[in-house]
């Protein structure tokens, strides 16, 4: 005789609000750190598999974003070439992720070793079983794009997300509403913000940031241009918030990145 149905339900749900909980989680960890999944997924990947060859690294990650931000440098060079967390990665990640693993270990360590060797059982199981579906839903991208597109539904179209990029690159020195980038894709603001977040991973605001502290960054290893005019130069209103969001997306300051560039 099987478990009872009401318990293999409540396993069902815990398990599910289990995974919602660490998605949220790492939404808000991709929040804190300006970066989308798939870029967390590598540094996923570099943390717990080292260096990574860049032909392997997670479909969808940003590297030159990773790379701006002080997350990750290549090393090695031709084929060779790999990617690698820097010291301020780890720092990030100890920082974040360091509290929930040691309160997972110290979860697990009240529990009796049979317990655990039959939670271990159960994980690798499901593992696999999840790992099995996933290949089975990864046929539907074989089908002809036309079927696909019939379901993909939300983000941004290719063409409508270069228009707005196209905008965005040419006013940054400008105030830039979101509604001004929302008509370039000819949708509302609250479908354009939806569909843009889908199709990149970040917010129009937080897409405006990165690209205003890029084109900074150029600006401070190419010129002598005081702070102040570049910060004018990049869209921030004064020195000392441009210094602020230099800072949160890239870990440096403006002083340190025209310094080190010497």
């Amino acid at each position: 005789m099987g478990p009872p149905p009401s318990l293999l339900e409540r396993i069902g749900t815990d398990v599910v609000q289990f995974q919602d909980a660490s998605a949220a989680f790492d939404a808000t960890v991709g929040e804190v750190l300006a970066l989308g999944r798939a870029d967390l997924a590598c540094l996923t990947q570099l943390q717990f598999g080292g260096p990574t060859p860049l032909k392997a690294v997670p479909p969808g990650t940003d590297v030159a974003r990773l790379e701006l931000a002080g997350y990750v440098e290549k090393e090695g060079a031709g084929a060779a070439r790999r990617l690698v967390l820097t010291a301020h990665a780890r720092a990030w990640i100890e920082t974040l992720w360091g509290p929930l693993q040691a309160d997972g270990y110290a979860l697990m360590a009240a529990l009796p070793e049979e317990h655990l060797r039959i939670v271990a059982r159960f994980l690798t199981a499901a593992r696999a079983l999840q790992d099995r579906h996933a290949s089975r839903v990864a046929k539907l991208l074989q089908e002809p794009g036309r079927s696909r597109a019939a379901r993909q539904r939300g983000g941004l179209s290719p063409a409508a997300l270069h228009r707005v990029k196209l905008y965005v690159e040419a006013h940054l020195a400008q105030r830039i509403p979101v509604g001004a980038l929302a008509r370039r894709a000819g949708l509302s603001v609250f479908h354009f913000t939806r569909a843009f977040r889908q199709s990149t991973g970040m917010t129009p605001h937080a897409w405006v940031q990165h690209r205003r502290v890029e084109r900074a960054r150029e600006l401070l290893r190419q010129s002598t241009r005081p702070l102040g005019d570049i910060a004018l130069a990049v869209g921030f209103g004064s020195q000392s918030h441009f210094t602020t969001v230099f800072r949160r997306i890239t870990g440096l300051t403006p002083a340190v990145v025209r310094r080190d560039a010497r």
